[in-house]
């Protein structure tokens, strides 16, 4: 196989990584793993930041359109913006009970193959295929994620997502579908 044909699943990645710790045991059953590529994927972002994330999401979907080929795209955009993620806002961890979730999970990345777990990291559940995540130092949010984005407006969970971002002043943006939700 040409390497050189090989596609791109997603068309854009974060370039920040998630800081990781390493432990004895990275069999943790109860913890949420996610692969590197679909960290941020769709992330909390500060409203004031909305400008920018506009500009990003217009230079995305002209990546995309200069890249698609057939199913996958020949490149992928890596975003380099915020790399502070929400922890200049300053936003408390406790804003995750301002929805309702399961039990807080630990946080495990897979990169080249290894796992680690991520430091400050925290998963709940919104729903069966809906899990909030991100990461966290004393007490205050430094990121803020979904794993998928709620397929109805009319859910309970987009609704839900739409009150804590209109609570703490966010937005989320879907950096692959090329939207933003909840916008002010």
């Amino acid at each position: 196989m040409d390497p050189q044909s090989i596609l791109f699943t997603l068309p854009t990645i974060c370039d920040e990584a998630p800081e990781t710790i390493q432990i004895a045991s990275h069999d943790n059953p109860e913890a949420v793993h996610l692969h590197e590529d679909d960290w941020r994927q769709i992330e909390f972002i500060a409203a004031t930041d909305l400008p920018q994330v506009d500009r990003e999401l217009t230079a995305i979907k002209d990546f995309k359109y200069a890249n698609r080929a057939g199913a996958g795209w020949k490149s992928v955009y890596i975003r380099k913006e915020r790399p502070d993620g929400l922890f200049p806002t300053r936003l408390p961890y406790g804003l995750i009970d301002s929805i309702s979730h399961g039990p807080i999970q630990a946080l495990m990345i897979e990169t080249m193959g290894q796992q680690a777990t991520v430091k400050g990291g925290f998963a709940v559940r919104l729903s069966p295929t809906l899990i909030m995540y991100g990461r966290q130092s004393r007490g205050i949010i430094v990121n803020l994620a979904l794993t998928a984005a709620p397929e109805q407006e009319e859910s309970v969970q987009y609704q839900d997502l739409v009150t804590l971002c209109k609570k703490f002043n966010l937005i989320i943006a879907d950096w692959c579908a090329g939207r933003v939700v909840a916008r002010p």
